[in-house]
């Protein structure tokens, strides 16, 4: 298959070799190049641009193409309110728009944009297309038009317009009582903006800001930050009153002082004891590198990547998606970061059933960039190896270093001595005291909104329990009825999975963190221009030389004397493979698995070769039954007379937009039959797409004939795409659009379990991996199923199939082991460089974590020619003459470096 549209950028590298490139990029701006050092150990190669042409729907950091006034004032600039408008498609002046758009209507679409490519050349890729169009983020943070009058509810056109008086009704008073965002552009024509194509970091010196761009500009920045300090204030003060602690209700500067203290941001060396007052804690220089990357971010209107990492409860099972806890801090941060000038990705990548180990080996591109990365995994995870793994792999994996965040039970092992005593550090604390306790159900009522059903007594202790959950499978709509039986309940409802208002209550500890950061990185843009003059200063702002010289520190101690102490090392020697290199280097990844950075453009199938008559499991995957937004419950809308913190956030002094081309706004029933048309097309167009002849119809007949197995690797027809439980695009973003063709297509929920499943029928498995240097690869293997593979049970030679069928492991009976005779070969480049045989390859199904056992395929920097990265070709091959339909196995990961 064709390598994705998107740079793929080097991510294989020993530590030397981090620390070689990192110290280049400090001494140097770099060139986008495709030569690279001639020192194996050292060198990483700079990447060429691509780009890829998509739709802008979000201006934030992506508006060269608005080349006039009145582009700017149609889509929105830096440090307005871009979201929404022509741009939500929940209505249908930006559905028509959208749609006609992609018919080459320029007119009424948005411009065309390039996905930024960084000129650090270890840099991961971590945006596609659907985080700038951002569909979701244009239909809640739409301030002037109501997420439930969308014309895709099932509604009459007088209940829809009811919801938008109500809509209008309620944002006026709470601009009213709250204030909101007033920031407008005094400036006549089109500023320029800056390139920072060929600076790395984008630290560029302030010099080279083009003349005009709003960072030359004293008047706009102060003003800018004037009205950055106002939100920050009133969304903080509206924290404080959801959770019945509001300022304007306390009498005393003791009572103020004693709220305080509970909402505090505890900085400190190390995490507070158990039961300390405050909602979270960091370490100084944490803060201090919070801060600066926070400045950073505004003055360069950068993207910021927030992640998180966990089991199950994390992820948010028993919940909608965009109720999980990362979810709800985009749902309130996303457009403060928006007015402040930044794209903010937010990232659940958690999943149940599993750890974060099998993500953590293939962090760099797995998890991908990160400026906050979460650990969440207490219930499935309690080896101080594996977190050793998690914090170093993020921190040495790509062009960002992040502050690393311990949601609960997690230790940061040795990490103060190996970063230098430059520990980015921090962590959620229980909130002690927030919570009101009700002692019956008509004290529950009379609590606010957010702290109903949380915390009740011993006389109250099953009215807790009555609203845990708020979850939707379905919302009837206009334009599209599921097929499908829906279920009548999002799955995963269990004791130790906490509901919505817990995962909101989490998301307000790390926002207040935030709130804390960007008022501190706004006052302090303040007092260094007071000192120094403006602008402000780059040392205040530029990010380039603390991350290298925290990946340098950090990369020689990983390398260095003790390496073979380090929790790591002793987590990753458990493995029969022998996978310590994993804790000296960067290592990328690509797996079946969901969510994942980028989605299906860092899936296995993607990269999979296909057979010569056009074959390739690939083509399995489902596409999505229906696209663009999904529509809000109802029963989601905040009552009447509490704390709406969203609308708080979202709120400005700006005019609603009007079009000249309002698309016809009032014609409900040509809209309604444009989107089945649309919808009706993309069905025809995806069955034939599921329908297509792969030469897998022929049926021979049994035959005790032995198989035939020859030398030549080219890719065969017998490997599957089995237990796809996810369509659509599935990154764990607050952008993402998965599982669409299930039982809860509201759900949303990211988290699957797809396998590539072959045996030893299947022909070779040829992978496409980008960007291998030191020839060592490693997988994630699931030995102990399929067996007898539906898919080729009438099979009596090498690549002859029928049908495309699934299973699964049946965890209460012992698995059916291999035949004693099946032997694995590996190939590389269509040369077979090993074949293990059964005393070789069983040993390494040993789980070295909860459902994780991981298989070392190659060892050898032979395999790859001269001095420079490559993309190799990787054949998977499983052999065996007395069972070769037991002779099996799934593929879910392949690491590489």
């Amino acid at each position: 298959m064709s390598s994705s549209p998107f740079t793929e950028t080097n991510r294989h590298r020993s530590i030397a070799a981090i620390a070689a490139s990192i110290a280049t990029v400090s001494l140097a701006v770099l060139s986008y190049s495709s030569s690279s050092s001639n020192n194996k150990t050292a060198s990483v190669p700079t990447v060429p641009r691509e780009t890829y042409e998509t739709r802008n729907l979000n201006s934030v950091s992506s508006d060269s193409g608005l080349s006039t006034p009145e582009d700017q004032q149609k889509y929105g600039t830096f440090h307005q309110s871009g979201f929404g408008g022509l741009q939500n498609r929940g209505h249908r002046t930006g559905e028509k728009a959208y749609r006609r758009s992609l018919e080459g209507e320029d007119e009424y679409g948005p411009p065309a944009v390039i996905i930024p490519v960084s000129a650090v050349p270890h840099a991961v890729p971590s945006l596609t297309e659907h985080n700038i169009n951002n569909f979701h983020g244009h239909y809640v943070h739409d301030e002037h038009r109501s997420p439930f009058a969308s014309f895709l509810y099932n509604r009459t056109k007088e209940e829809r317009e009811a919801e938008q008086v109500e809509y209008t009704v309620k944002m006026n008073a709470v601009r009213e009582e709250w204030g909101a965002w007033d920031f407008g552009e005094e400036y006549t024509e089109i500023r320029p903006l800056a390139n920072f194509d060929k600076t790395p970091y984008k630290d560029m010196k302030n010099a080279d800001f083009p003349t005009n761009s709003w960072q030359t500009d004293e008047k706009y920045t102060r003003r800018f930050i004037e009205e950055g300090k106002k939100l920050v204030t009133r969304v903080k003060e509206g924290v404080y009153a959801e959770y019945g602690h509001a300022t304007k209700d306390l009498t005393t500067p003791e009572e103020i002082a004693a709220r305080d203290e509970l909402f505090q941001v505890v900085i400190s060396e190390a995490a507070p004891a158990a039961r300390t007052s405050g909602v979270s804690w960091i370490t100084p220089k944490g803060f201090d590198a919070l801060v600066k990357k926070l400045l950073h971010g505004m003055k360069t209107n950068d993207e910021f990547y927030y992640v998180m990492g966990g089991h199950s409860a994390a992820a948010g099972h028993g919940n909608n998606f965009h109720q999980q806890y990362t979810m709800q801090f985009a749902n309130i941060m996303e457009p403060i970061f928006h007015k402040l000038g930044m794209r903010l990705i937010a990232k659940n990548l958690a999943m149940g059933g599993y750890g974060t180990s099998h993500y953590a080996f293939g962090s760099s591109t797995l998890y991908g960039e990160t400026d906050i990365i979460m650990w969440d995994s207490a219930m499935t995870e309690h080896d101080g190896g594996i977190m050793d793994l998690f914090w170093k792999q993020a921190s040495i994996g790509g062009e960002r270093v992040p502050i690393l965040i311990d949601g609960g039970g997690s230790t940061f092992n040795n990490l103060e001595e190996e970063t230098g005593n430059n520990l980015w550090a921090g962590g959620r604390l229980n909130g002690e005291g927030i919570m009101p306790t009700a002692t019956s159900m008509e004290h529950v009522l009379t609590l606010p909104f957010a702290t109903r059903y949380q915390v009740c007594d011993a006389n109250a202790k099953d009215v807790c329990n009555l609203e845990k959950y708020h979850d939707f499978c379905w919302v009837t709509r206009s334009d599209y009825n599921p097929t499908q039986r829906l279920a009548g309940k999002i799955q995963g409802q269990a004791s130790w999975h906490p509901g919505d208002r817990h995962h909101q209550f989490n998301s307000r500890k790390m926002i207040l963190l935030f709130l804390k950061a960007f008022d501190a990185a706004l006052d302090k843009w303040v007092t260094g221009m007071d000192a120094e003059g403006f602008p402000l200063k780059e040392s205040h702002w530029h990010v380039g030389d603390d991350y290298v010289n925290l990946q340098t520190t950090l990369a020689a101690s990983m390398s260095g004397p003790g390496l073979n102490e380090t929790e790591c090392y002793k987590f990753a020697s458990r493995a029969a493979g022998s996978l310590e290199k994993a804790c000296t280097m960067t290592v990328s990844g690509m797996t079946e698995f969901t969510p994942v950075n980028r989605g299906h453009y860092n899936s296995i199938h993607y990269h999979v070769q296909r057979a010569s008559n056009g074959y390739s499991p690939a083509d399995s995957y489902p596409v999505p039954n229906y696209e663009g937004i999904n529509v809000l419950p109802l029963e989601w809308k905040i009552p009447e007379g509490e704390i709406d913190l969203h609308a708080i956030a979202i709120a400005s002094t700006y005019a609603p937009p009007h079009f000249e081309n309002p698309c016809d706004e009032d014609d409900d029933t040509e809209e309604a039959e444009d989107s089945r048309r649309v919808l009706r097309a993309k069905a025809k167009v995806d069955a034939s797409i599921n329908t297509v002849d792969h030469g897998l119809t022929k049926v021979q007949p049994l035959s005790r004939n032995l198989l035939t197995y020859d030398d030549v690797v080219k890719p065969g027809i017998g490997w599957e795409l089995a237990l796809i439980d996810t369509d659509g695009y599935c990154d764990g973003s607050q952008m993402s659009s998965c599982k669409r063709n299930g039982p809860c297509p509201l759900a949303g929920t990211n988290d699957g379990r797809s396998t590539l499943n072959g045996n030893g029928l299947s022909g070779w498995l040829v992978i496409n991996i980008p960007r291998v240097k030191l020839g060592y690869i490693f997988a994630k293997l699931q030995w102990w199923w399929p067996r007898n593979m539906a898919f080729t049970k009438d099979w009596t030679e090498v690549n002859n199939g029928i049908e495309l069928q699934g299973g699964s492991r049946n965890l209460k009976a012992p698995p059916i082991d291999w035949p004693e005779d099946i032997e694995v070969d590996i190939a590389v480049n269509g040369k077979i460089v090993r074949t293990f045989n059964y005393t070789e390859f069983k040993p390494m199904a040993t789980e070295i974590a909860y459902n994780e056992a991981f298989y070392l395929l190659l060892d050898d920097e032979s395999v790859v020619a001269g001095d420079k990265y490559e993309e190799i070709k990787l054949g998977l091959r499983i052999r065996s003459q007395i069972g070769a339909g037991l002779a099996s196995f799934g593929v879910t990961h392949i690491y590489y470096a």
